[in-house]
Protein backbone atom coordinates (compact mmCIF):
# COMPACT_ATOMS: atom_id res chain seq x y z
CA UNK A 1 0.00 0.00 0.00
CA UNK A 2 1.25 3.48 -0.86
CA UNK A 3 1.16 6.20 1.76
CA UNK A 4 1.67 9.94 1.57
CA UNK A 5 3.32 11.77 4.47
CA UNK A 6 3.27 15.56 4.65
CA UNK A 7 5.51 17.40 7.12
CA UNK A 8 6.96 20.82 7.77
CA UNK A 9 10.14 21.65 9.66
CA UNK A 10 12.25 24.65 10.53
CA UNK A 11 15.85 24.77 9.37
CA UNK A 12 18.43 25.32 12.09
CA UNK A 13 19.66 28.90 12.35
CA UNK A 14 23.15 28.04 11.10
CA UNK A 15 22.00 25.81 8.22
CA UNK A 16 24.64 26.07 5.49
CA UNK A 17 23.67 27.85 2.29
CA UNK A 18 24.29 24.75 0.19
CA UNK A 19 22.09 22.52 2.37
CA UNK A 20 19.13 22.55 -0.03
CA UNK A 21 21.31 21.49 -2.96
CA UNK A 22 22.80 18.69 -0.85
CA UNK A 23 19.35 17.46 0.22
CA UNK A 24 18.06 17.48 -3.37
CA UNK A 25 21.15 15.67 -4.68
CA UNK A 26 20.83 12.95 -2.02
CA UNK A 27 17.09 12.56 -2.67
CA UNK A 28 17.65 12.23 -6.42
CA UNK A 29 20.07 9.37 -5.89
CA UNK A 30 18.23 7.59 -3.03
CA UNK A 31 14.49 8.01 -3.59
CA UNK A 32 13.93 6.45 -7.06
CA UNK A 33 15.75 3.25 -6.16
CA UNK A 34 13.62 2.92 -3.00
CA UNK A 35 10.24 3.62 -4.62
CA UNK A 36 9.86 7.05 -3.04
CA UNK A 37 8.40 10.06 -4.82
CA UNK A 38 7.30 13.45 -3.58
CA UNK A 39 8.03 17.14 -3.53
CA UNK A 40 10.24 19.39 -1.38
CA UNK A 41 9.57 23.10 -0.93
CA UNK A 42 11.80 25.49 1.00
CA UNK A 43 11.43 29.17 1.85
CA UNK A 44 12.09 31.53 4.75
CA UNK A 45 13.80 28.79 6.75
CA UNK A 46 10.90 26.31 6.48
CA UNK A 47 10.87 22.96 4.70
CA UNK A 48 7.55 21.54 3.48
CA UNK A 49 7.70 18.06 2.02
CA UNK A 50 5.36 15.36 0.78
CA UNK A 51 6.82 11.85 0.64
CA UNK A 52 5.10 8.93 -1.07
CA UNK A 53 5.94 5.25 -1.20
CA UNK A 54 5.51 2.09 0.79
CA UNK A 55 4.70 2.69 4.45
CA UNK A 56 7.97 1.05 5.51
CA UNK A 57 10.19 3.11 3.19
CA UNK A 58 8.41 6.40 3.93
CA UNK A 59 8.64 5.77 7.68
CA UNK A 60 12.34 4.87 7.43
CA UNK A 61 13.10 7.97 5.37
CA UNK A 62 11.10 10.22 7.70
CA UNK A 63 12.97 8.75 10.69
CA UNK A 64 16.22 9.72 8.97
CA UNK A 65 14.87 13.24 8.32
CA UNK A 66 13.91 13.59 12.00
CA UNK A 67 17.52 12.81 12.96
CA UNK A 68 18.96 15.24 10.38
CA UNK A 69 20.68 18.09 12.22
CA UNK A 70 19.61 20.62 9.56
CA UNK A 71 16.03 20.41 10.90
CA UNK A 72 15.31 22.16 14.21
CA UNK A 73 11.65 21.19 14.69
CA UNK A 74 9.50 18.90 12.58
CA UNK A 75 5.71 18.64 12.45
CA UNK A 76 3.99 15.69 10.81
CA UNK A 77 0.78 17.03 9.35
CA UNK A 78 -0.69 14.04 7.61
CA UNK A 79 -0.07 10.42 6.73
CA UNK A 80 -2.66 8.87 4.43
CA UNK A 81 -3.00 5.84 2.23
CA UNK A 82 -2.96 6.85 -1.44
CA UNK A 83 -3.40 5.18 -4.78
CA UNK A 84 -1.76 7.92 -6.84
CA UNK A 85 1.73 9.36 -6.50
CA UNK A 86 2.86 12.90 -7.24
Amino acid sequence: MLVRLLYASHAVADCPGNAIEAIVAKARSFNPSHGITGILCYGDGVFLQALEGSRQMVNELYGHILRDERHAVSYTHLTLPTIYSV
